[in-house]
């Protein structure tokens, strides 16, 4: 089923299925409308992919955090040039 687009301009192709569960859904009082019922669904669904990118990127955070310990391209070299100067003066 095609739905005429609103004054944003959207439009919609619905499987039939969908359609007879947003019929259901409108019909047992849960939503006020089919455009209700969409909208509901797009920010439940952007909510949980905001969650899991936060997730994710705050897991990614922590674990720079843990290996670099605030190390950056200058600290790195002058610990490879002590960790030189120590293996040298091993030998």
């Amino acid at each position: 089923m095609r739905v005429k687009p609103d004054k944003q301009g959207s439009s919609l192709r619905l499987p039939k299925r969908t359609l007879a569960q947003l019929d259901e859904l409108v019909r047992r009082g849960r939503f006020k409308n089919h455009q209700a019922a969409v909208a509901a669904a797009v920010e439940r669904l952007y909510a949980e992919e905001h969650h899991h990118l936060t997730a994710r990127q705050e897991t990614f955070t922590r674990l720079c955090g843990a290996l670099q310990l605030g190390t950056n391209r200058e600290s790195l070299h002058i610990a490879e040039l002590d960790r030189l100067d120590w293996e040298g003066g091993q030998r």
